[in-house]
C-alpha cells in the first residue's frame, strides 16, 4: 500500500510526540500538551472564536467574556490532556488507574452487573477524559466494545489500533461488515458496549432537544438496549485537576417492551441525554466543546459538503 507524504509525515511527528510524553512521567508529559494547547490557542488560535461562540450560543449571558475565554482554554487544553494520555495508555494499569481514579462505586456497581450474566450499554458524555475512562473500566476486568471512527490517514489508524488493543476491551471501526453482528453478539454474551450518544450524526437519525437547541442524534444506544434486552448505564467522566480523574454513575436505564419500538428509543435516549444535558451546564469546561462537527448545527450542511465532494 502506497501513503501519500502528508500520511507519512503525520506519523512520524505523531511517533516523535508519543516516544516523547512516554518516556516523560506523568505530570511532566502533561506540560508538553500544556505547552502545545497553549500554541494551539493562544498563538494558532485553534477554533478559538467557534469555541466561544458556541458556548455563547448555549449560555448566552450567564458567562462574561473574560469567563468564556478561560473556560475556551481550559478545553482546549483538556483535550491535549486527552490526546497525551491516551498516547500514553500503555502506561494506564490497574494500579496506575487506582491511583489516578476515583471510581469504587462504579466499577462494582459494573462488576454486579457483569456477574449477573446481562450485559450492558455503557453511556458517557464528551466530558474529561472519556476514552480513559473506558480503559479504567477495562484494567477493571470488564468486557468492553467501544465503536471507533476510522482515521482518515491510515498510518495514524493503525497507530491507534495498535494502541487501543488491550485485555478486556475490543475494539470495532464504525462502518466495517460486521459491526452490528459483533456488537448484538457481545451483548448477548453478558459484556459491555461503551457509546458516547452526545455526537452528531451525519445524515437524518434522532432528533432531539439538547442544549437549548435540537440535535440529530444516534438511535444506537437505546436500539442495542432494546434490542438484547440490556439496560443503559450512564457514567460521567470528569477530570480533576491535571492528574485526578472520576467516572460517576449515574440511574440504569430499562428498555419497557410494553412501548412501541420508536416511543421507547425516544424514551431511554431523553432520559441519558437530560442527565447529560445536566453535566454540560453544571461544569461547561468539562465537555467536548471543540468537536469538528458542531452538534447544533443543522444536518444538511453535512449533506451539502458530501454534494460537493462527490461532484
Amino acid at each position: 500500500m502506497k501513503y501519500r507524504p502528508k500520511h507519512i509525515v503525520e506519523y512520524v511527528l505523531l511517533r516523535i510526540i508519543s516516544g516523547l510524553v512516554n518516556l516523560l512521567p506523568y505530570r511532566g508529559a502533561l506540560a508538553v500538551g500544556w505547552m502545545l494547547a497553549g500554541f494551539a490557542f493562544y498563538v494558532c488560535q485553534f477554533r478559538r472564536s467557534e469555541t466561544i461562540r458556541r458556548m455563547r450560543s448555549v449560555f448566552g449571558d450567564r458567562f462574561s467574556t473574560p469567563e468564556y475565554h478561560r473556560m475556551a482554554w481550559t478545553c482546549c487544553r483538556n483535550l491535549m490532556f486527552h490526546v497525551i494520555e491516551i498516547l500514553r495508555s500503555k502506561k494506564t494499569t490497574l494500579e496506575w488507574c487506582n491511583q489516578h481514579f476515583e471510581y469504587a462505586e462504579t466499577i462494582k456497581t459494573l462488576k454486579q452487573q457483569v456477574a449477573s450474566g446481562t450485559g450492558a450499554v455503557i453511556a458517557t458524555s464528551h466530558t474529561g477524559n472519556w476514552d480513559l475512562g473506558a480503559f479504567a473500566i477495562a484494567q477493571n476486568e470488564i468486557p468492553l466494545l467501544v465503536v471507533v471512527a476510522k482515521q482518515r490517514n491510515p498510518l495514524v489508524n493503525a497507530y491507534f489500533d495498535r494502541i487501543r488493543s488491550a485485555p478486556f476491551m475490543t475494539s470495532l471501526t464504525r462502518g466495517k461488515p460486521g459491526v452490528l453482528k459483533g456488537i448484538v453478539t457481545h451483548l448477548r454474551n453478558g459484556n459491555m458496549l461503551g457509546i458516547v450518544p452526545d455526537a452528531r450524526m451525519k445524515t437524518p437519525d434522532l432528533e432531539m432537544p439538547f442544549l437549548g437547541g435540537n440535535a440529530n442524534l444516534g438511535a444506537g444506544m437505546a436500539s442495542f438496549a432494546r434490542m438484547v434486552g440490556v439496560p443503559i448505564i450512564l457514567v460521567i467522566v470528569d477530570r480533576i485537576g491535571w492528574t485526578k480523574h472520576r467516572i460517576r454513575i449515574f440511574q440504569k436505564v430499562e428498555p419497557n417492551l410494553t412501548l412501541d419500538k420508536q416511543t421507547d428509543i425516544h424514551r431511554m435516549t431523553a432520559i441519558v441525554l437530560d442527565h447529560i444535558n445536566r453535566e454540560i451546564r453544571t461544569a461547561p469546561e468539562q465537555w467536548f466543546w471543540y468537536n469538528k462537527r458542531w452538534i447544533l448545527d443543522p444536518v444538511k450542511q453535512d449533506l451539502k459538503r458530501t454534494e460537493q465532494e462527490l461532484s
